[in-house]
């Protein structure tokens, strides 16, 4: 039986050697381990200590309370003082620069521990663009080029900052005072707060990476105060209702605009990011138990070698048979794409107006917008996954094709009111009604 991943850390403590090996030699000393889970990774890191099978408690975790055992106190308050510190510490990481590799905490843990001193001896001879470009082509590959572009953007954004101010930006030079001018820098040039948010994040990405590195022992980035700003944003979604009118509508005589909606329904029928969906090929179809899947190795999550397996509806063979010879649609550019759907939207009415408030410049806008005029490509994703949760389908089956990976994340995706979740879960049959 498998659980869906949660947002936060799993701490536990084993053995190094198997229960099953030390069953056969009760009284031999084992390296005690500390498991971190989180997401899909997996992280060891050995406490130091050393126990033994007849004087371990496996349900606790925790030497036992023998008295023959001298130090039993001092070991159980490090490994309580060592599981309480990596949960914050990657609670705080995670909220700093989402994604938090396995390096970054073992130098935290190693810091902790007192197995390394904190980088007070720091490496100078690069300076503060240098280890940013450093992180940048070390990351090249590694990560999706979204993430890549996001990065680039953040180390413009800075440089703009730095020539705005006639100044030379240093790691020592990272506080309160930098943050509050970045951000009315920023609001100066009217991006809007989620953007702002968005570049404060990959900054203290960039900061980890310097102290973890040895180029920066300064932390008042690490602030409550030195906020990664977002808001929640208008999203829309389209019932299933509108995707079927959208796939009835005749638009063999304007061929961009029939290209793009194939594409875009061929998002929302697998669920998948446009990365994904936009450019599916002949050869990532398969056969199981002879029905015909999509196999995607998605692109945002290949570093963990994510693949799903969509199950090709009768609609995407309909597309595929009718005007590409039984193949995908062809790949089109995003831009293009996002022009020519709101264009489809356009031509089957759907101008009801959306109340739509975001931040932008530092104020508050409002602005009353036609529904046609919300529809971008990632439209069919959330279309995709807030149709299959109101239809009754459990979270975690959507999250199979999806790929989200937390249950946390997967309803901040999700544009559902508190009525129609507390609907969809009565309907689970938790409640004799």
């Amino acid at each position: 039986m498998t659980a869906i991943s949660r947002s936060k850390g799993t701490a536990r403590f084993a053995f190094r050697e198997s229960n099953t090996k030390l069953q056969n030699s009760k009284q031999k000393q084992s390296l005690i381990i500390l498991n971190f889970a989180y997401g899909t990774t997996r992280f060891r890191y050995s406490t130091g200590y050393k126990s033994c099978y007849d004087d371990w408690d496996f349900k606790k975790q925790r030497v036992k309370n023998k008295a023959s055992i001298s130090n039993k106190d001092e070991v159980n308050d490090f490994l309580s003082g060592l599981e309480k510190f990596i949960n914050k510490t990657y609670s705080e990481l995670t909220k700093e620069q989402g994604e938090v590799s396995k390096d970054v905490l073992k130098y935290h843990l190693d810091v902790f521990t007192k197995k390394i001193k904190p980088n007070v001896e720091l490496n100078k001879n690069l300076t503060f663009f240098e280890v940013i470009q450093q992180f940048i082509d070390l990351k090249d590959g590694q990560i999706s080029n979204i993430t890549l572009r996001s990065y680039k953007q953040t180390q413009k954004r800075l440089r703009e900052y730095e020539k705005y101010y006639k100044t030379r930006l240093i790691f020592q030079s990272i506080d309160m005072s930098f943050y509050n001018k970045f951000v009315k820098f920023m609001e100066a040039n009217d991006y809007s707060l989620n953007t702002i948010g968005k570049h404060i994040k990959t900054l203290k990405t960039f900061l980890n990476y310097a102290i973890s590195e040895g180029y920066s022992a300064n932390q008042k980035f690490r602030s409550n105060d030195f906020k990664v700003k977002k808001e929640i944003t208008t999203e829309i979604y389209l019932t299933e209702e509108e995707i079927h009118q959208m796939f009835e509508k005749d638009l063999s005589k304007y061929p961009e605009l029939e290209h793009a909606r194939d594409v875009f329904l061929m998002g929302c029928y697998t669920g998948q990011r446009i990365s994904d969906y936009n450019g599916l090929k002949e050869e990532d179809i398969i056969t199981i138990d002879d029905v015909q899947f999509f196999e995607i190795k998605q692109k945002k999550n290949r570093k963990y070698g994510r693949v799903v397996h969509c199950p090709i509806t009768k609609e995407m063979k309909s597309i595929m048979n009718k005007r590409y010879n039984g193949k995908p649609p062809k790949k089109i550019h995003e831009q293009d794409l996002n022009e020519n759907i709101k264009q489809v939207g356009q031509m089957l009415e759907w101008d009801e107006l959306i109340k739509c408030e975001y931040t932008k410049g530092g104020k508050l806008n409002t602005e009353m917008i036609p529904k046609y005029d919300l529809i971008k490509s990632h439209t069919a994703r959330r279309s995709f996954c807030t149709n299959k949760y109101k239809a009754g389908m459990s979270v975690f089956d959507i999250m199979l094709f999806s790929g989200h990976t937390t249950e946390k994340e997967f309803y901040k995706y999700i544009r559902i009111k508190n009525q129609e979740r507390a609907s969809h879960i009565v309907k689970g049959g938790f409640f004799n009604v």
